[in-house]
Formats: C-alpha cells, sequence, structure tokens
C-alpha cells in the first residue's frame, strides 16, 4: 500500500497476511529488497498467527470448553428463531448457551468463530462489571489501601495494573479465573499502591495479605492456553 502521506517504509503482519506500507517515492527494488531481510521474521510470525487463528476458531465453536470463574463449561451455540436478532447468553450448571441470530449460520467457521468470540467477551465485561467492585472494595478495606479509580476492559497482556496517579486496572477476561485467583490478582494491584515494581518488598506485602499468592499465580500460568484471547 502506497501512500502521498506516508514518509517511512514499513512491514505489517495481519491475520497471516503481509502488509508493506511505503511512501509513493520510495522505489520497488527498495520495497523488495527489505522483504527479503525480513523473510525469516515474516515468515515466523505468519506462521504464529496462523496458529493464532486456528486456535481461535478451535475455541469458539460448538462444544469447545470455556472457563468460567475456574469452571470448564460446554459452550453451546444455538441460533434464534425468525426475525430475532439480538444475541443473548445463558449460563447454566455445566454449559454456557450462546443465542445467536439465525444468519450467523451462514457465516464462514472463521467468522463464525469471531462473532462467538466476541459476544462472550461483552458477556465477560458484564459479569466483571457486576463482580470486581465489590471484591475490590472489600480488599482495599482489608489491606488499607486506597485508590482513586479504577477501570474494568479487555486487555492483551495483562490481568491487571496500576499507575502512579493511584489508578487501577483489570481486565475482564479476569471472569474465567477461580475467585481465589480474581482476588490474587486484585490484591496485587493494590500492593502496588505501596510498591510501584515487583521488588522483594512488594512481594513480601502481596504475601502478607494473600499467602496462597503463588499458587494463584501458577494457576493464571497452568492455563494460559485457553485464557489467552488475544
Amino acid at each position: 500500500m502506497r501512500s502521498d502521506k506516508r514518509k517511512t517504509l514499513g512491514l505489517q503482519v495481519k491475520k497471516g497476511q503481509v502488509f508493506v506500507r511505503a511512501p509513493r517515492f520510495v522505489a520497488q527494488s527498495q520495497i523488495t529488497a527489505l522483504v527479503q531481510a525480513k523473510s525469516a521474521w515474516l515468515k515466523a510470525k505468519v506462521a504464529e498467527q496462523k496458529l493464532l487463528l486456528a486456535n481461535e476458531v478451535s475455541l469458539f465453536c460448538q462444544g469447545s470448553d470455556i472457563w468460567i470463574r475456574g469452571t470448564l463449561k460446554r459452550l453451546d451455540i444455538r441460533y434464534l428463531p425468525g426475525g430475532k436478532n439480538k444475541a443473548r447468553v445463558q449460563e447454566l450448571e455445566q454449559a454456557i448457551i450462546l443465542e445467536l441470530p439465525a444468519l450467523s449460520q451462514n457465516r464462514s467457521h472463521e467468522q463464525l468463530a469471531l462473532t462467538v468470540k466476541k459476544q462472550l467477551e461483552l458477556w465477560f465485561k458484564t459479569q466483571a462489571q457486576l463482580y470486581i467492585p465489590a471484591r475490590l472494595e472489600h480488599w482495599s478495606s482489608v489491606t488499607g489501601l486506597s485508590y482513586k479509580s479504577y477501570k474494568i476492559r479487555q486487555y492483551k497482556a495483562r490481568w491487571g495494573s496500576c499507575n502512579n496517579r493511584a489508578e487501577l486496572s483489570f481486565n475482564s477476561l479476569l471472569m474465567m479465573a477461580p475467585d481465589w485467583v480474581i482476588d490474587y490478582v486484585i490484591v496485587h494491584e493494590l500492593c502496588h499502591l505501596q510498591h510501584l515494581n515487583h521488588s522483594p518488598a512488594f512481594w513480601q506485602l502481596v504475601a502478607g495479605f494473600y499467602p496462597q499468592y503463588a499458587l494463584a499465580k501458577q494457576w493464571l500460568k497452568s492455563n494460559q492456553v485457553k485464557l489467552d484471547w488475544k
């Protein structure tokens, strides 16, 4: 893709495809040379993203297992009758039922997987907004650590964060984890209000309020494959 506004030559890999973004004045020979120089990196990124796409399709399909509050539940995709077009999610003891508009049946496996993923993400965000604030208040009271504000949204590479303005954030996909793991993440971020690092003093503070923190960290690590919704 060439552009009059662009000043530099760059490469991008998106959903397993390579894109070249270049200023209009750059010669084709320069573009070819860059692609050749970066060929090993490009092949690795394409392979990585194709694997992620394949995993995404297999995770968000009929009968797959989804973590919900620490319990694996079977995904049951159903289709709404007639002209009903608003997706609905219902949680049962052993299953999570996702009802989609009937027209969704006509989509490819990849498109359907993306639709399923989006609807589940919206549902998890709603659940997080209902659950996390009360637990945050509880642990703030227990620890005596006060925050200025918090937000809940989906992140690609973190379960929570804390900045030097005492603002906390939490990943809505925490609702896949058991309650005791969610509590650990909340305590972890609250302790950053006192130690904005991962020093021995920070971990000592975490352990003082949440002795089983190492088990919670291990649970997140052990189940990373099903928790990683990038």
